[in-house]
């Protein structure tokens, strides 16, 4: 075994193995070491080097310290944990398995905390992390296809998170900090909110082509609806709360016979001529131009004016992979439509 002879006299104090109370401490359970071996990290360090370069004196050099410090820290390791840390066979320092064990820890904090530099210096340069996005259905396509897509290609280790929600969903998810970028059709302003950008998407009434509703030469009210059979996204989504408004204008109440939350669903229902309803012109123009369905304007002001808005929560220092695509994704939708 290790003869305290092989440190310094100043180690010579420090006992190289536990005494009967450090003993009888691990024994009971209670050793201030605790289950992780918690070493300072100095003893750890030696013991490394002490495994590595084989010996106290070139533990020293790579440490570019004195080896009685090495010697004191050895010392003081093994008194820690009660347990012998080297044994000498001949000339050669052979470490016990509880050095080895202690090397390999501290190989392992070393290895986790220069992967960890790595990973926080790729987010700071918007090269990693991820980013969440609540978006409304009709927009998915647009996103992905266009300013998420080219973002992803140029930030390939950042993670992309979408999910198709309605606005109501997206504002508290944002407020409660489970989101980080919202784009909702018709949002309802809020000082928790900051808004990056925002586009006009006007809203039509939506038919069949040779619907009665579409050869009409004025303008339609919500009355004009009332008799004929509409489809409408549920409560809580943007084109709702847009007809919301209107029926409070109009002191109207429309009573729809379908009801989704899948855009999908509703476009669908429209397509295959069952009713008709009310949507974003732009998510219909392929069908129009291909005498699918038509579309008519609406009387109020509110469905020509009807805005979609890219927001983020105010008040929030956004991760820098955040920063940058809500970046990417302002200027697209500052862009005038073609």
């Amino acid at each position: 075994m290790l003869r305290l002879s092989l440190f310094s006299r100043e180690a010579r104090a420090a006992p190289l193995y536990p005494s009967t109370t450090a003993r009888d401490k691990i024994v009971a359970g209670t050793s201030t070491v605790g289950s992780a071996g918690m070493l300072d990290r100095k003893r750890c360090e030696a013991v490394y080097f002490v495994v590595k370069e084989g010996g106290v004196r070139s533990a020293a050099e790579a440490m570019n310290i004195d080896p009685a410090a090495v010697s004191r820290h050895i010392a003081r390791a093994a008194a820690d944990i009660g347990l012998p840390l080297f044994e000498r066979r001949g000339r050669i320092l052979t470490p016990t398995p509880v050095a080895t064990a202690i090397s390999a820890y501290f190989e392992d904090q070393q290895q986790g905390a220069a992967s960890l530099a790595a990973r926080i210096a790729a987010m700071r340069g918007a090269q990693a992390g991820l980013v969440r996005l609540g978006v409304g259905e009709g927009y998915v396509t647009e996103l992905v296809t266009g300013p998420v897509g080219e973002f992803m290609r140029a930030h390939p280790g950042v993670r992309v998170r979408i999910e198709t929600l309605s606005v109501d969903e997206i504002i508290s998810r944002l407020q409660e900090g489970r989101l980080d970028i919202g784009l909702a059709f018709n949002p309802t302003p809020a000082p928790q909110l900051k808004l990056w950008a925002r586009r006009r998407v006007p809203v039509k009434l939506v038919a069949a082509p040779h619907h009665p509703l579409l050869q009409r030469r004025a303008k339609l009210t919500l009355a004009d609806l009332v008799p004929y059979p509409i489809g409408l996204m549920m409560a809580g989504y943007g084109l709702r709360k847009l007809v919301q408004r209107a029926e409070y204008v109009e002191g109207i109440k429309l009573e729809p016979g379908f009801e989704t939350s899948s855009l999908t669903a509703l476009n669908t229902y429209v397509f295959t001529h069952c009713g008709v309803s009310i949507l974003a012109e732009k998510g219909v123009e392929i069908e129009c131009r291909a005498g699918l369905v038509g579309c008519a304007d609406m009387a109020l002001d509110i469905f020509e004016a009807s805005e979609v808005h890219l927001f983020s929560a105010a008040n929030v220092r956004l991760m820098p992979a955040v920063d940058a695509l809500l970046r990417t994704l302002a200027v697209h939708f500052r862009k005038p439509q073609a």
